[in-house]
């Protein structure tokens, strides 16, 4: 089983709803045995609940409950563990590549890796319920364009055994 890891900075907003987000999609394509979806911040405190917006928007238009997210602070040993690290931002991939080159492969912007490397996940930290809406489509979005990818991600694992 292979692990993916979501990246952002605080871990309250754009990657918990990635990670609420992906788990979802992949159950519905029956993938979700096939991969252990996390996510953690470069700049957090671990411990911490899912932003109240982020969880309202999130349980309203898909039905998906963060209730039960804790913020995760990223560590080499987290990093080191998983597959795949899927970032919100430029930024966020460049600080890890930077911290961590051994892992420069398998860090990609969600955008690059759904096939638009020119864009990024906006912070909608300190904004309202509409600009969290547009934020978690946009997610979803991306998350949509990389399912095939994903997929075959998960299944490469197959073929070596």
């Amino acid at each position: 089983m292979k692990t993916i890891l979501l990246v952002c900075t605080g871990n309250t907003c754009r990657s918990s709803m990635a990670e609420a987000l992906l788990r979802d999609l992949l159950a519905k394509a029956d993938l979700a045995d096939k991969a252990v979806v996390k996510s953690a911040g470069t700049h957090t405190i671990s411990g911490q609940p899912a932003n109240p917006t982020a969880r309202r928007v999130l349980a309203a238009e898909w039905q998906l409950d963060l209730s039960e997210h804790s913020t995760t602070q990223i560590t080499p040993d987290l990093l080191a563990s998983v597959d795949l690290i899927l970032t919100m931002s430029n930024r966020h991939k460049e600080y890890i590549q930077a911290n961590n080159p051994d892992l420069v492969a398998k860090v990609y912007t969600l955008p690059e890796f759904a096939g638009y490397p020119d864009e990024e996940v906006a912070d909608p930290f300190g904004s309202g319920e509409a600009e969290y809406l547009s934020v978690a489509k946009q997610i979803y979005r991306y998350l949509e364009a990389s399912l095939p990818k994903i997929r075959d991600f998960l299944h490469s694992e197959e073929e070596q055994e």
